[in-house]
């Protein structure tokens, strides 16, 4: 067994299995170790599994690997103990015989396993040898006592399990009375639930331990000072007898009822009361005792507790769909943003951007020469990087063509430099493809080359589309200009038109070009070519 044992810079540990060939290190979500620091490049490094060794190598990155204090420079083998600094993070190689591991069978007290496996028995919980100690009727009675505890603990076990599965509210509800039903005693109830204001919400349906017989008994009339008692006190309250009970004196409704015995308990959430669990019994009085109560208000905790988890699960699910929605095709950070300020419009503007197209050269004669599994394979993890470099510099994904991407930049939010962080994205993304391509023999994966076009200028940005479909994207001239930038560029190459190189500042190589005549332009088109290799400052002559 071969792990890495990961440190972060808050000293937090964790661990990997090195349980494939390749495994990449990196800061972008593509990566199978994501590390997620300043420190660490996008694409930073990889580990190589080969003939029970282990090989480390780095992959470009800014700050380089470590490996027992030295800088490597190419493939380096690690062995168990050794140490590998990426950025700020620390990887320790540990080789383990997991075959020296001892397992033993732990020994669980009789009673309790019985009630984990549900069948609680309470003669387990006497000694044999007690058992001829004591008196026939003694004996009978410690049995019987054991019984209904063994019973009602089972009950409890059985509640936890069944409500924390629930995140439907009708579905705790109709668990809830299943479970009710199994304390003695319990002829019929229901649940009431209150909104924040405190106000009913809403009840749900009667339910009869026997249903046969819900025609012949008499409506469930829930007085006020029942539900004042319960919302005001927040505890449980046990009625043995309705008629002598001095704490519903002017309640003439639950005389009525023919009420004889009930309980009521909060269904406590948070800091709120989220309703009321009400059962009860219309022919005995003290059909309760105060183990029944404690047992009924445990289980009444535990759905109030169930409540507020699907309550939380539901706003955390519709929170998540929204925001999942806009991270489709924003970024985390700017997809925060437009949910945070709803001022932001995504109905339909003008607005200036700069959009870029990249496009893998050659790629659909490739693709016919391999498996279906392999294509997709390949383009998602070259999409999932070039998304993390567009979200990274602060643009949005708008949309996956074929093999190609398209991206824009200052919409729906600017950050001011969207001219700039568009053609960093595009070095970033020709400078990833090296990266990549260096271990694609040994994935028995072909290189990949792309070609890059980018135009800025004013477009249409909204949500466009059917009311069965509909996207947030550009269009408009400045988006077919950057199309057919994209067209011109060979494998390797960004051309850039002349309203984006106008708006760069320095940092960047630029080289002039013939113009081009590009479909749907009357005129030729001023194109720069951006020498991303070259670290120089922007230079055109």
């Amino acid at each position: 067994m071969t792990r890495l044992i990961i440190s972060s810079p808050d000293s937090k540990k964790g661990i990997l299995e090195l349980n494939r060939p390749i495994i990449t290190i990196g800061r972008g979500n593509a990566n199978d170790l994501v590390l997620n620091d300043s420190s660490v490049s996008r694409f930073h490094a990889v580990i190589k599994v080969q003939d029970n060794s282990v090989l480390i190598a780095d992959r470009g990155s800014t700050n380089g690997v470590v490996l027992n204090g030295q800088k490597i420079a190419r493939n380096s083998e690690m062995k168990g103990g050794d140490v590998a600094l990426i950025g700020r993070y620390e990887l320790r190689l540990e080789t383990l015989d997991d075959s020296a591991i001892q397992v033993r069978q732990v020994e669980w007290p009789s009673t309790l396993n019985l009630i984990m496996r549900g069948r609680a028995d309470a003669t387990s919980a006497i000694p044999v040898e007690d058992v001829a100690k004591v008196s026939m009727p003694e004996l009978a009675g410690r049995l019987k006592k054991l019984e209904h505890e063994n019973y009602l603990l089972t009950v409890l076990y059985d509640a936890g399990k069944a409500l924390n599965a629930k995140l439907s509210i009708d579905d705790i509800s109709e668990q809830v009375m299943s479970l009710a039903f199994r304390i003695e005693g319990v002829e019929r109830g229901f649940i009431m639930l209150f909104n924040e204001a405190g106000e009913v919400l809403r009840q749900s349906e009667v339910r009869y331990r026997n249903p046969e017989h819900s025609g012949v008994q008499p409506q469930i009339i829930l007085s006020k000072r029942v539900l004042e008692l319960v919302r005001k006190e927040q505890q449980p309250i046990l009625i043995l007898d309705v008629s002598a009970d001095e704490r519903f004196d002017g309640s003439e409704s639950m005389r009525i009822s023919g009420l004889r015995s009930a309980m009521c308990a909060p269904l406590l959430g948070g800091n709120r009361v989220f309703g009321i669990l009400y059962v009860d019994n219309l022919k005995k009085t003290a059909a309760f005792t105060q183990e029944e109560l404690n047992v009924f208000a445990l289980l009444a905790a535990q759905t109030g507790a169930a409540i507020d988890n699907a309550m939380a699960h539901e706003k955390i699910a519709q929170q998540a769909l929204h925001r999942s929605a806009l991270e489709r095709f924003l970024s985390p950070e700017v997809a925060e943003m437009v949910v945070a300020n709803p001022d932001i419009r995504l109905g339909g503007v003008h607005q200036k951007v700069t959009v870029m197209f990249a496009d893998i050269r050659g790629f659909t004669p490739m693709s016919e020469k391999m498996d279906p599994e392999q294509v997709v394979e390949i383009l998602n993890e070259y999409f999932t990087c070039v998304t993390d470099v567009i979200f990274d510099n602060g643009g949005t994904l708008d949309k996956y063509i074929g093999d190609a991407v398209m991206a824009v930049y200052g919409a729906p939010i600017s950050k001011g430099n969207d001219v700039a962080n568009c053609v960093q994205s595009a070095i970033q993304i020709q400078r990833l493809l090296i990266e990549l391509n260096r271990d694609a023999a040994t994935r028995q994966w072909p290189e990949l080359r792309v070609g890059i076009g980018i135009n800025t200028g004013i477009v249409t940005a909204g949500n466009i589309g059917s009311p069965r479909r509909i996207d947030y994207t550009v269009i408009g001239d400045t988006v077919n200009t950057a199309s057919r930038l994209t067209s011109n560029a060979a494998g390797g190459q960004i051309l850039i038109s002349e309203s984006t190189a106008s708006e760069l500042s320095d940092g960047f190589v630029l080289a002039p070009l013939p113009p081009l005549r590009l479909k749907g332009r009357t005129g030729p088109v001023n194109v720069f070519n951006v020498n991303w290799e070259d670290p120089a400052k922007k230079h055109i002559s």
